[in-house]
């Protein structure tokens, strides 16, 4: 520590530097709007809304759906819950079990033959 004695603690000052913020303070600067940008706010603003009435009604055309669509959705809703069903039926442990006995049932014929020596 005493190696870091001589040395100078505290902010790095520049000459000639007198009007400079200190590092990490941002200047606040107030802009006018003039006129016209607040023209093209107000047109932007109606924009926008114009936008989300047009996704509201596009939401409601979406929301009544067709025989053929409501059929699908029942039948893919129905899929997930029998393989579901299927999924929660036995235990790993179980399942582990069952594969071992049908690999144990097969013949050799299906076995990985050894390649090269050993």
């Amino acid at each position: 520590s005493s190696a870091y004695s001589t040395v100078v603690r505290g902010g790095l000052k520049l000459k000639g530097s007198s009007n400079l913020n200190e590092v990490g303070q941002k200047t606040v600067k107030k802009k006018r709007k003039s006129q016209h940008e607040e023209e093209i706010e107000q047109l932007k603003a109606m924009a926008r809304q114009k936008e989300e009435e047009e996704q509201e009604v596009a939401k409601a055309a979406k929301a009544a759906k067709t025989t053929y669509e409501r059929s699908y959705q029942l039948a893919k809703e129905k899929r997930a819950k029998a393989s579901i069903d299927e999924a929660i039926q036995f235990t790993h442990r179980q399942r582990m079990e069952r594969f071992n006995m049908h690999l144990g049932s097969l013949s050799e014929h299906f076995d990985i033959p050894k390649v090269g020596p050993g």
